[in-house]
Order: structure tokens, then C-alpha cells, then sequence
């Protein structure tokens, strides 16, 4: 056996011990290499003295093959032929309840050279082992050039002092942070360069690590560059010591940590900022704050978030001024709207993904508000980095946090306007027939009259009747339930049979089916149709209302006396009336349950000189 430098050249014998194949990808690997003579054995008995280095199977149980203890054939074998060395090889550590660590520390506890738990795909990391477990392949470099070459190729500052602060050396990092060359430092301290103030702390700082023992771990520290810049490094540092025990000096490291803080302090700065959200007013207000949140964060140069326009549906910038951001890419904000998935724009804008790390260079990222829009980002010319993304993502949960409040304060305040509604159709309208019934009753009680009771009975109907509508608009209040395709025929049957007047007559066109809630629709129906009667009717008059099919709704028309044209866009108001038995709420309510399931509806005149409902904007199958 030649005694090589680094034993690459060296012949070698190895023993493999293979009792059922598994050992197949290692004896193959070792075949394939130069100078080295295998010999392949079915137990560690026959393994002989003569050889440089012997191979041991450890692998668990299989569904075919038997566990092989490779710890038990060392210990026996190494009983045999103490001088042996010997490597364990192990065949699917994972499955065995243990991990590659301890299976390494037992091979070494139990007396093997190395344990080797490689993929037998790397067939030159297994010759390699193989030879360093057999003695023949040594590190050529000293300690001095092990060293050296940690110093020079390290990214980041290492130092090693003596007891008075003095370099004894340093990394190549180091020392080009000062401007020196590696061989330049030994011998200078921190007084030569660096401010003495800070030299002192820094001297005084060395001189407790070393008396105390205890390593000073992960210290940031701030400081100005040569160039005005402000700088952050994280410092580690601990006391070295002769063989003798006795400290000599210190030995540390120092990472420039700039980014990192220069991001928390972003991080920071967009939560902060995001405080200026919660006190914004309405969807407009938060959109425009946003836009002046980012500009003030170097990494946001450029926000523009769009919101969904609640009349059209449309996506709609917040800030039109600083239109480029949507102009641009306007397509993709609808896109990620619609999907509900952020999007990043690549390139030229001419392709988006919708995961960030499959983007090639993001031009733009577009991430979704909830149902409210989008926000989106965009650098300018550079590309969007991952930061920037999760800066981004920060103020966009916040902006969806101030729209879902903004979105809960004006729902609570229409809410509070329809409790004032209510309070204010009690007090008023409910006032005046209690009134009336109270007089009666008092005039009843001295001189009972038929005519007497007949006034109390109206009122009493009277209060009823307003009490009936004011509970649907109670309920108008609420969103409509669950909407399906309802046979308006159907509809009308049902509100027709709900009015027990015989002066109505309720005829049906061939109107189809439209998405809606069946019970609203019809409440919808009812209030036509009593407008019809209450106003289209005399007592021994008659009144006919016809429903029929438009293109985009249905509508509803009545041979009475109609509605003045001056009138028509009053008649939805609450509380108008032109009759003297009508609560003014009829009509109102038509309108409201049309608005929640985002119809229009409007009034003019029938063919017949009456009046004509059109609802509008469903789509009728």
C-alpha cells in the first residue's frame, strides 16, 4: 500500500459482507473504482485478517428479507480481528425508528471507523468514505492552511484577538471592511480603527468575556458608515483559551444585518401607518389612504387599489391620479377580482401566475381585498421581490380589515336610520287612529252608539293594516334569503289568494321564471296589488291587473285611473300617499324588496290609461 498524499492512489482490499443484496449499490460503486479489490462475503466469520477495510450490512425486516443486525456482527467481528477496521453501512435508516445521528453515534460507540447512510446513487462520496474508513486517504493541508482558507472564503467578518484587543488575525471580509489587506491587520486594535469611544466600550466588552468565560451571543449594534449610511451588525463573541485553560484573547464573528433591520423597521412602519385605516370614514377614504401610506415606504413605491363599484359591480380605481398601476393592468385586476387569488404580472405584463415563486421577474403583484376589490403593487421598473410581496400582503389584510369595518359601520347605520323610520311611523301614524279609538270609547262609554263602535272598529283596522306593512318593512331591512327560479305565475297565484277583495281580478301572460326569493316576490305582488284596488276601485267598482313578460323583468298594469305623470317618481317614497285609507308604505315596500334583489322598478301609465309597474334588471327564463 503506496503512502499518497491524499491516498486517492492507494490499493486497497475491502470485505463486503452482503447477506442478501441489499449491500448490491455499494459493492457496484466500489467495482467501479481504480485500485480497489473487493471481495464480497455472506457472513463476518469469513472475513480474514488481510484486508483494509470490511463492510457491514445493518437493515431492517422486509415483506421478503430478514432484519440484518449489523451491530451484533461487529462487535463479534471486531472480538475476531481487533485491528479491523470497519464501516457499517445502513440500508433504510427511516424505517427503523432512528435517525441517521444516532445511528452514526452508535457505529462509533460500538468501535466502527464511520457509519455511512448515503444514497447509493453517490458513488463517489461511498469510495471516498470507503477509503477514509480504510486510513488511506489523510488531508494533505495543515491546520495553518485549514485556517487561511476559512478566512479568506467566508463571507462574512471573523476576528481572532489577543488579550489586550490586538488582531491576531482576521477574515478577508474583515479586513476590506477597513480597506486593509488580511496581512495589514495583525497587530491593530479597534483604537486605530474606529472612533476611541466606542473602541473603549468595545475593549472593555472583551475584557469581561475573557474574565467571566461566558460568550457574549447575538449583540445588534448600530452604527454610521464613512458614507453617512445607517448600519446594523449582529455580533458574536467568546473567550479563547491556551492548552493550559488560560483565556488569551477573543475570537468572534459579526454578520452585517442592514436588510434584515432595514425590513423589520418597514414592517413596523406599514403597521404603524396602517393605524391612519382605522380612523378612515368610507371605502374612498381608505382606499386614499392607503395609496398615502405607501407612498411613504420605499418599498411601496407605487399602490393603487380599485374597488368594486356597488351600482355597476365594476372594478374602479380609488385614486384616478395615480391611474398607471390599474391603467396598465387592468385586465389582471380583474382576473385576480374574479378568481379571488393573487396574481403576479410577469415580464411585460402579457402573462400572470398566481404563485410568486413560479413568476419570472413580477412586474406586479395583484392581491384581493375580500369582496371589496383589489390591491395592487408594482415597483416601477425593477422586478417585485419576495419582501415587497409580504409588505404588501401586510397592508393588504389591513385594508380588508378597514373595509369589512367600514362595510359593518354603514350597515349598523342603516340599521339605526331604519329603527328611526320605525320610531318615527309609530309615534306619527300609529298616534292619530289610537287617538281616534280612544275619543270613541270615552264618547261610547256615556252614550253607547252603533255609529260609535263602527269609528273604533276602523281604527282599530287601521292599526292593523300599519302594523301588517310596517313588519314588512322590517323584514325589507334584512338581505333576501335564498334565491331559486320561481314561476312568476306561481307568484302571482299565491299573492292573489292572500287579498280577499272580489273587486280584483288578477289575469297572467305567459311571464316565465326569474332567480328570486318566492315569499319576497310575493309580498311584492300583494303590495301592487292592493295599490290597485285602494286606488283603482270604488266600492261597487271593479279593478283588473294584468302581469306580464318584458325582455329583462315582468311588469305589473291595472285598468284603474292611473298615476299623473307629475307623480310617478314620488309614489316609492315613504309615507306618500293620495288617499285618504293609504299608508304611504305600499309602494315604498315594492321598491325596497325590487332593491334587494338588485332590480329597478318604475311607474307609468297601461294601455288601458291605468297605472303600469315595471320591474327590471332579472333575468327572465
Amino acid at each position: 500500500m503506496s503512502d499518497g498524499a491524499d491516498g486517492e492512489g492507494d490499493s486497497l482490499t475491502v470485505a463486503c459482507v452482503d447477506p442478501d443484496g441489499r449491500l448490491d449499490p455499494v459493492i457496484t460503486a466500489l467495482r467501479g473504482a481504480e485500485s480497489i479489490d473487493v471481495r464480497v462475503h455472506e457472513e463476518a466469520a469469513t472475513v480474514g485478517a488481510g484486508v483494509d477495510c470490511c463492510i457491514l450490512l445493518h437493515a431492517p425486516k422486509t415483506e421478503t428479507r430478514p432484519a440484518v443486525d449489523g451491530f451484533e456482527q461487529l462487535d463479534a467481528l471486531l472480538d475476531r480481528l481487533p485491528a479491523c477496521r470497519v464501516a457499517v453501512y445502513g440500508h433504510d435508516i427511516g424505517s427503523m425508528s432512528t435517525t441517521t445521528r444516532l445511528f452514526t453515534h452508535r457505529v462509533l460507540a460500538h468501535g466502527g471507523e464511520t457509519a455511512m447512510t448515503m444514497d447509493p446513487k453517490r458513488t463517489e462520496l461511498i469510495v471516498r468514505r470507503v477509503r477514509q474508513a480504510a486510513g488511506s486517504e489523510r488531508h494533505a493541508e495543515s491546520d495553518a492552511t485549514l485556517l487561511h482558507s476559512l478566512l479568506e472564503s467566508y463571507p462574512h467578518q471573523i476576528f481572532i484577538k489577543d488579550d489586550v484587543g490586538r488582531f491576531v488575525d482576521t477574515s478577508r471580509v474583515t479586513a476590506s471592511e477597513y480597506e486593509f489587506e488580511r496581512a495589514e491587520m495583525v497587530g491593530l486594535t479597534d483604537y486605530e480603527l474606529m472612533p476611541h469611544g466606542l473602541a473603549d466600550d468595545l475593549y472593555e466588552e472583551e475584557q469581561r468575556i475573557m474574565a467571566s468565560g461566558d460568550p457574549m451571543l447575538n449583540k445588534v449594534e448600530h452604527y454610521v458608515d464613512a458614507e453617512g449610511r445607517s448600519r446594523w451588525v449582529n455580533t458574536t463573541k467568546a473567550p479563547r483559551y491556551d492548552r493550559s485553560g488560560t483565556p488569551i484573547g477573543t475570537v468572534g464573528g459579526t454578520r452585517d444585518v442592514t436588510e434584515e433591520k432595514r425590513q423589520e423597521h418597514m414592517v413596523r412602519a406599514v403597521h404603524e401607518a396602517s393605524r391612519d385605516l382605522v380612523r378612515a370614514g368610507d371605502r374612498t377614504e381608505i382606499g386614499e389612504v392607503t395609496v398615502a401610506i405607501a407612498k411613504d415606504i420605499p418599498a411601496l413605491p407605487r399602490v393603487q387599489v380599485a374597488l368594486v363599484d356597488e351600482s355597476t359591480g365594476d372594478l374602479a380605481p380609488v385614486d384616478t391620479e395615480g391611474g398607471s398601476v390599474y391603467d396598465r393592468y387592468a385586465a389582471w385586476y380583474a382576473r385576480a377580482y374574479e378568481r379571488g387569488e393573487s396574481l403576479f404580472v410577469v415580464e411585460d405584463g402579457a402573462a400572470a401566475v398566481a404563485e410568486w415563486d413560479v413568476a419570472s421577474n413580477p412586474v406586479a403583484a395583484l392581491l384581493p381585498v375580500g369582496d371589496h376589490g383589489v390591491f395592487g403593487i408594482t415597483t416601477g421598473d425593477e422586478t417585485v421581490d419576495e419582501f415587497t410581496v409580504d409588505l404588501a400582503n401586510i397592508l393588504a389584510a389591513n385594508v380588508e380589515a378597514a373595509l369589512d369595518r367600514a362595510e359593518r359601520e354603514r350597515e349598523l347605520e342603516h340599521q339605526n336610520e331604519r329603527l328611526e323610520e320605525f320610531a318615527s311611523i309609530v309615534s306619527h301614524d300609529l298616534r292619530n287612529p289610537l287617538s281616534v279609538a280612544d275619543a270613541y270609547v270615552e264618547l261610547a262609554r256615556d252614550d253607547p252608539q252603533d255609529a260609535y263602535l263602527e269609528k273604533i272598529g276602523d281604527a282599530l283596522e287601521r292599526m292593523e293594516q300599519l302594523t301588517d306593512e310596517l313588519l314588512t318593512l322590517a323584514k325589507r331591512g334584512q338581505t333576501v334569503g335564498e334565491t331559486t327560479a320561481v314561476d312568476v305565475a306561481d307568484a302571482v297565484a299565491d299573492a292573489r289568494r292572500s287579498i280577499s277583495d272580489d273587486r280584483l281580478t288578477v289575469e297572467t301572460e305567459a311571464v316565465g321564471t326569474i332567480e328570486a326569493d318566492h315569499s319576497r316576490l310575493v309580498e311584492l305582488l300583494e303590495n301592487l296589488f292592493r295599490n290597485a284596488v285602494e286606488h283603482g276601485a270604488g266600492e261597487d267598482d271593479h279593478v283588473t291587473v294584468t302581469v306580464g313578460r318584458l325582455a329583462d323583468g315582468f311588469y305589473v298594469a291595472d285598468d284603474g285611473p292611473g298615476i299623473p305623470e307629475s307623480e310617478r317618481e314620488n309614489v316609492f317614497d315613504m309615507g306618500y300617499t293620495d288617499s285618504a285609507d293609504g299608508t304611504g308604505y305600499g309602494l315604498y315596500i315594492v321598491q325596497t324588496i325590487a332593491q334587494a334583489h338588485g332590480w329597478e322598478v318604475a311607474a307609468g301609465e297601461s294601455e288601458d290609461g291605468g297605472a303600469r309597474f315595471e320591474v327590471t334588471g332579472a333575468a327572465v327564463r
